[in-house]
């Protein structure tokens, strides 16, 4: 898994402003299900104006960016590399043109598309998004067709998307007219303006279109930390809440490890292995309660 964001300008300045800064929300990111290398993609007027991605490219220089450039939407992705090798090639977004890109978070098979031309170390994403670019196929109707599971975000014709399979693995920020669709977001920022989908079948949308209505606002993570739950095991609280099993899973799994990952990117730098941290080997927290 890896983990994906896009937005326009007022949502990524509503998360530096209000919900503790960019670096420490990219750098949670990171921890959660990246560290394999970061890009990003900055679009303006249905076109991609600049574009970085690379093994260390830093949260600063993004976080730099999105405050200064002048853009309509921006799309991050950071890798957690399960195919392919820990490369600049291999590090999403994939792009192929200045109004077509795509990243992914998940695992394909492909068995549908024609892998005559695959190079050995091409990933699953760079596969669909070189077939769905030469066949100038649309978003949804081409990972309709071809993909079983994942969430994707990109460009076609301009337009910044979103398409995911599963409910669990996108959520949305919405506040007045700032948003962000993003693989995860902190616990500490449940119950303020984040919300999580209700839907049966696939999450298609892209610029143009209203932001889903089919969403509905997540509970406080606080108050379900230090609230009556506090000394409950994790299925009692699931079966209080089960429409938020898999969010319930994630806040747990995010406040047992007790790290902030600010910290960690500084642990990672100074050497620690993302395994060993992975093993909850103590690394200082911020928001331990």
């Amino acid at each position: 898994m890896c983990r994906q964001v896009v937005g326009n300008k007022k949502g990524y300045l509503t998360i530096d402003k209000e919900y503790g800064g960019l670096e420490h929300y990219l750098s949670w990111l990171i921890f959660e299900r990246g560290g394999s290398g970061n890009g990003i993609i900055f679009v303006k007027n249905n076109r991609i104006i600049k574009f970085k991605k690379d093994i260390d490219l830093s949260v600063e220089e993004i976080a730099k960016d999105l405050r200064k450039i002048d853009y309509d939407y921006a799309l991050f992705h950071t890798r957690l590399a399960t195919v392919g090798s820990v490369c600049r090639s291999n590090v999403h977004p994939f792009v192929f043109s200045p109004t077509f890109s795509l990243a992914m978070n998940g695992g394909e098979d492909c068995n549908t598309l024609d892998t005559e031309n695959k190079r050995p170390d091409m990933t699953d994403a760079e596969l669909i998004a070189r077939v769905m670019f030469e066949t100038n196929s649309h978003p949804k109707e081409f990972l309709d067709k071809h993909t079983k599971g994942g969430a994707y975000t990109g460009i076609y014709n301009g337009k910044p998307y979103v398409y995911t399979h599963n409910k669990d693995i996108m959520m949305l920020l919405k506040k007045d007219d700032a948003f962000l669709f993003s693989s995860d977001f902190p616990w500490q920022y449940y119950g303020k303006n984040i919300y999580t989908f209700d839907f049966k079948d696939s999450l298609y949308w892209e610029e143009g279109m209203k932001l889903p209505t089919n969403i509905r606002e997540t509970f406080d993570a606080k108050k379900l930390i230090n609230g009556p739950y506090k000394n409950n095991i994790l299925s009692d609280v699931i079966k209080e809440h089960p429409e938020y099993k898999e969010i319930i899973k994630r806040i747990f799994y995010q406040f047992d490890k007790e790290v902030d990952t600010a910290e960690t990117i500084y642990a990672l730098n100074k050497g620690i292995k993302q395994e060993d941290i992975d093993r909850n080997i103590h690394v200082k927290t911020l928001f331990r309660l």
